[in-house]
């Protein structure tokens, strides 16, 4: 049996059945077996940032794992952009590179180059991989991939990388010969029911208390339905992270947004950071992006229970009053599940109701101001997205309008690139993300800046003819930082627009030369017509044309507390609810 094709058969036996990667001489033969074995799919992508992409959204979509490889050399450095959006949001991506020949190695250890497009992909991906390793033996193939599967799904996951010799990959095994792995055994004993007591009675006594929910909870579909039954049993104001928006329906009564210390809703900010009492954070970084810089004035008298599964993150504390659990937050939500169910904690009704007025209160306050255009084309898709469909999100303002304005139903979910922020994650993602979920209708918001990063993943979307829908923000600008530039540049948009050097291309053209669908809009009336009518079972691009300048509001500015943000509210309307 040929190394490879045991590989591949390993791999499929984990759970992976797709692929995503782009062929080269290095990695030939593992492409190879991935072709001949009938239980897996390749995809063939179109740059490996791409492929790398579309198992990043394979594995986000669906919880679990993925898989994506490249040849050797520059093939290999272009996954590192979709290796560290793995890292930073915490995803299980196996990649796998191909690579030199062992015996084309020279003895000469400080040569620059070893041969034809070698680098050092293993030191290059260690600081953004749970684990990386170069194969130099056939018989520890076994070995290496069952530790590398173990280590990305331990504890807090993430991506590992595998560099294949090219003579590793075309090596006959005996599979007699073959290593294992076996995990250290772990004595730690941890008391969950002690924790979840701990937790309901912190709930059960306090006056004003949140539950804060983050991209630390796994997010399939199981753990999804979970966490709502929690909310369910516990009546009290969820909040959750931008990565955290699928968790919860937008219909659930106890859903009060996502809080983000720049661009979090409004009512979100209030309620987390100056009006609850108890804040119970399950896996939820709580950084700057989260709670702002100034840690001092995020509510400094609230108790924050913190459940995170790295120790690390628990290093930084937030106030004197964090109460920590460095303890699996997955496994925590089952007995907090199977304690509610026997004993309910009380109802807050006097909390819940001062909630709801906030809510009511801000929910639609930025509803007539001219930069909330785009948010009303995002609401347009809410009316078309079909029970089980996902959402991408790019990096820009189309990601703040498609978290303050997709409203989340049934089992929808929607994928941004969280702490990476990589712009030009939409597209492929939406691949990997469709793939996965059965190739069910995705919608893509994007902008024009990030659409021209991965514009090379349409050939891979026509080929598989996928019932994705593209909505491309083009206001010819990169918003954010033209936004940036008009608040602290004096009005000097180097870089940001026409008048700086950025362009945008006309996308609707470009669609259709790699045969898509494509049409072009500039009003919402035009919008929903197009997706009343169009044929949403095959790939389709709107391009929405916005003007130059149109902003993403709310924004906390520099030096304002989070929850008083722009456009501002009346000074009247705000002292009325910070005195509730």
């Amino acid at each position: 049996m040929r190394a490879s094709d045991y590989i591949v058969s390993f791999l499929n036996e984990c759970g992976i059945k797709d692929f995503f990667g782009y062929q080269g001489t290095m990695i030939a033969y593992f492409v190879d077996a991935i072709g001949k074995n009938k239980n897996v799919k390749n995809h063939v992508c179109y740059n490996e940032q791409g492929a790398a992409l579309e198992a990043v959204g394979y594995a986000k979509a669906s919880g679990g794992i993925a898989c994506a490889y490249s040849t050797s050399g520059p093939g290999a450095t272009n996954l590192i952009t979709g290796i560290a959006d793995a890292y930073y949001d915490s995803v299980p991506v196996l990649f796998i590179t191909g690579q030199l020949n062992t015996y084309e190695y020279t003895n000469v250890k400080t040569i620059r180059q070893q041969g034809f497009q070698e680098c050092d992909i293993v030191n290059i991906a260690k600081t953004i991989t749970k684990y990386s390793v170069q194969i130099t033996n056939v018989d520890d193939i076994a070995y290496e991939f069952e530790k590398a599967i173990y280590i990305m799904n331990d504890g807090r996951k993430g991506p590992v990388l595998i560099d294949l010799p090219m003579n590793i990959q075309k090596s006959e095994i005996n599979i007699s010969n073959l290593k294992h792995y076996k995990p250290d055994e772990k004595f730690i004993k941890i008391d969950y029911e002690k924790i979840a007591d701990e937790i309901l009675s912190t709930i059960e006594n306090s006056s004003r208390p949140i539950l804060f929910l983050g991209n630390g909870i796994s997010q399939t579909l199981e753990s999804i339905h979970k966490v709502r039954k929690l909310v369910d049993l516990l009546k009290i104001p969820v909040l959750y992270s931008m990565l955290g928006k699928s968790f919860l329906e937008d219909s659930n009564p106890y859903n009060y947004g996502f809080m983000g210390s720049a661009y979090g809703m409004r009512y979100a900010n209030i309620i987390g950071c100056k009006k609850a009492d108890t804040i119970i954070s399950l896996g939820c970084r709580l950084n700057g992006r989260t709670i702002g810089l100034k840690k001092d004035k995020f509510n400094p008298n609230a108790k924050i229970i913190r459940v995170e599964v790295d120790n690390e993150e628990l290093k930084l504390n937030v106030n004197s009053n964090d109460i920590c659990y460095n303890v699996d937050v997955n496994m925590l939500i089952d007995y907090l599940l199977q304690k509610l169910i026997i004993k309910p904690v009380l109802y807050k009704k006097e909390w819940n109701e001062i909630c709801k007025i906030i809510k009511t209160n801000l929910i639609n306050i930025d509803n007539d101001n001219k930069h909330f255009l785009p948010n009303k084309y995002v609401n347009i898709v809410n009316k078309f997205l079909k029970e089980n469909s996902i959402v991408v999100a790019d990096v820009g303002q189309n990601q703040i309008w498609a978290a303050h304005s997709i409203k989340i139903k049934n089992n929808q979910k929607i994928i941004f690139s969280g702490g990476f922020g990589a712009m030009g994650f939409s597209l492929p993602a939406s691949i990997g993300s469709c793939i996965v979920n059965n190739k069910t209708n995705t919608f893509v918001i994007t902008g024009d800046g990030g659409m021209q990063m991965n514009i090379q993943e349409l050939q891979l979307l026509k080929n598989e003819d996928l019932p994705i829908t593209i909505c491309v923000f083009n206001n010819n600008s990169l918003g954010l930082i033209h936004q940036q530039q008009c608040d602290f540049f004096n009005n000097k948009f180097y870089g940001a627009c026409h008048e700086g050097g950025y362009s945008a291309p006309d996308f609707s053209a470009i669609a259709k030369a790699y045969g898509i669908a494509s049409y072009r809009v500039d009003s919402l009336e035009q919008f929903e017509k197009i997706l009343n009518s169009y044929d949403n079972s095959h790939p389709t691009l709107i391009e929405i044309i916005l003007p130059v300048g149109t902003k993403a509001y709310p924004k906390t500015y520099f030096g304002n507390e989070m929850y008083n943000q722009v456009p501002y509210i009346s000074q009247e309307t705000l002292d009325e609810l910070l005195k509730l």
